[in-house]
Formats: C-alpha cells, structure tokens, sequence
C-alpha cells in the first residue's frame, strides 16, 4: 500500500505540473498577442505620421512656388521701373546746364585729391576695365563676376554705364 500511495502522489504533482504547464502556455500566448497587436498599433501610428509628414512637405512645395512667384514678380516691377528710368538724358541736360554757367577763377592754384582717392579712383577704373575686358571676350555676367570676386548687380551696373556712355 506503500507504494501505491507513492504511485497516486506521483501521478497528483504530475498532474499539477501539466495544469502549471498548460496554464504557462496560456500565459505565453497571450502576452505574444498583445505584442503583435502593439505592432499593429505601432506600424498604424508610423503610417499616420508619414502621411503627416508628406501633407506637411506638400504644403511646404506649394509656399515655396508661391514665395519664388511673388519674387519674380517683384523683380520684374523692379526691371520695369529701372528701364523705365534713363539717367543718361539726366547727365546730359546737368552737363549742358554746367557748361551755360559762367565760372570766374580768382587764384590758379591747383587743387589735388588726397592720396587715399586717388587710389581708389585707380583701383576703379581698373576694376571697370577688367570688367569691360571679360565682357568683350564673351564671358557671362555670373563668370566676371566670380573671376573678379564682385557681385553680380556690381559687374550689370558697371556693363550698364559702359552701354549708357556708348
């Protein structure tokens, strides 16, 4: 009888093993559900902000074709007011009412420029003709003006003066 008593506790913690088992198992389980469902949860939640993400670059295009339109529009009013401006017919009625005013010299003294001006004045002119000099070999407004380390408006304005004296 020993024995089967022995027998019937064996079979009772075995049985008590499989329930603690099975019930592991379930455990398991459900936890491994949970976490593919956080996936899902966590995939929608990706999906969402990348569609943010792409309404929000979309509007972003859109600002800035409309920030580039309104940039050329305003340069091309600008174009229109300065060739609607002509300096050169200004310069020569100035000139010509210079010349019709009389001038009395009392002392022949001569007065020169500080030394300082003079330099500039000289650097100048060699800057225009440098420019004039690459102009007349064909090269664009953007190449004098990186060769010459100028602005852009810089090396235009001084082609300008040249076309206006011509």
């Amino acid at each position: 009888m020993v024995v089967s008593y022995a027998n019937y506790i064996l079979m009772i913690i075995g049985i008590l093993t499989i329930f603690a088992a099975v019930f592991l198992i379930l455990v398991d389980k459900l936890k491994g559900e949970d976490m593919y469902f956080n996936l899902d949860v966590k995939e929608q939640e990706l999906k969402k902000i990348i569609e943010d993400a792409e309404e929000i670059i979309s509007e972003l295009n859109y600002l800035s074709d409309v920030v580039v339109q309104e940039i050329e529009d305003k340069m091309k009013s600008l174009q229109q007011a300065y060739n609607s401006v002509r300096v050169t017919p200004i310069i020569q009625e100035v000139k010509q009412q210079a010349a019709a005013i009389p001038v009395t010299i009392k002392s022949k003294a001569v007065v020169e420029k500080p030394a300082k001006e003079k330099s500039n004045e000289v650097k100048l002119n060699t800057k225009q003709q440098a420019v004039f000099d690459l102009a007349e070999q064909g090269m664009s407004v953007v190449d004098i003006a990186k060769r010459l380390n100028m602005g852009q408006g810089e090396v235009k304005l001084i082609l300008s003066i040249k076309n206006d004296m011509i």
